[in-house]
């Protein structure tokens, strides 16, 4: 009985990490039901009878441990993507400037105290 249980389990948390191109939602109810059936999983091993029993459990839970690990870590993945794509776009509202261009260029304005002289301007 058991071992049906973990053997669901598994191919629950297998189920789970074979999903490419899943969105944040979906990973994060993934998180949640790993970490829900962990929790199960511990129960079991708390109340486990025999040696096999706690042994198998104890597999078990390494099982939907690491499966967590690996979405926890795409979940931080996709978070950091997210993040560097958000970058560019406020980089981008900054006019880029040429080579040999300077931000002072045209920023001087004259007024009536400026000394008369010759003035070059390029286009």
């Amino acid at each position: 009985m058991v071992t049906a249980i973990s053997s669901t389990s598994a191919t629950t948390s297998t189920t789970a990490l074979d999903q490419s191109g899943s969105t944040t939602a979906s990973l994060k109810s993934s998180i949640a039901k790993l970490e829900s059936q962990i929790t199960s999983k511990e129960e079991e091993l708390a109340s486990a009878e025999t040696d096999d029993q706690k042994s198998e459990l104890s597999d078990a839970l390494t099982d939907l441990r690491a499966s967590l690990a690996k979405l926890e870590a795409q979940m931080a993945q996709m978070e950091a993507a997210e993040n560097a794509a958000e970058k560019p776009k406020a980089e981008q509202a900054k006019p880029t400037l040429l080579s040999g261009e300077s931000d002072k260029i045209g920023t001087t304005n004259y007024d009536e105290e400026t000394p008369f002289g010759e003035r070059y301007a390029y286009v």
